[in-house]
């Protein structure tokens, strides 16, 4: 049995079974995981609180067969979260292998999550996704200005606004 404790933030939390949650978060130690949180969806749960999407915790997890969330810290003060860091959280979340860690994603997560849209583009250099030279999948035109997160392509304005809504995160 093997026990961690990172800082993390939070990519999502998902329903698991009857009473637990799985928590999908991306560390500093181990990169992007997946945890179960046993009791998560139990209304007195001790963990759920500080586990929101976007958020910064300090969690401690247990590897025997899976990984286990045994306690979990928010270690920034709760903020209303804004559409931007629902992107770039479902961005990481896409486009990350688990169990790689990378410091430079950390570090630059930490500093620019929900700040403003130079965070996008920086984690699209970071990831491997540079929009600058890219083209559109369908037309072939430049500039870009959406990616596909279920695709991994870039689109043009015209093609990407037959894209559903919740699918896309513009880099431009």
């Amino acid at each position: 049995m093997q026990e961690y404790v990172t800082d993390a933030i939070v990519l999502s939390v998902r329903p698991r079974g009857e009473t637990d949650r799985t928590l999908d978060c991306y560390t500093k130690q181990l990169g992007r995981i997946e945890a179960r949180m046993i009791g998560g969806r139990k209304p007195l749960s001790k963990l759920s609180p500080h586990c929101d999407v976007g958020g910064f915790v300090k969690i401690r997890l247990v590897e025997k067969n899976q990984l286990t969330l045994i306690d979990a810290l928010r270690t920034a003060p709760s903020r209303r979260l804004s559409p931007l860091t629902f992107r770039v959280v479902a961005l990481v979340r896409a486009l990350t292998p688990r169990g790689v860690p990378d410091g430079r994603l950390w570090e630059t997560l930490k500093r620019t999550v929900g700040e403003d849209e130079e965070s996008i583009a920086i984690l699209f250099r970071i990831l491997g996704y540079d929009p600058v030279p890219a083209s559109c999948e369908a037309c072939g035109d430049t500039p870009v200005s959406l990616f596909s997160i279920p695709h991994h392509e870039f689109f043009c304005d015209r093609c990407g606004s037959e894209l559903p809504e919740n699918e896309v995160v513009y880099c431009s």
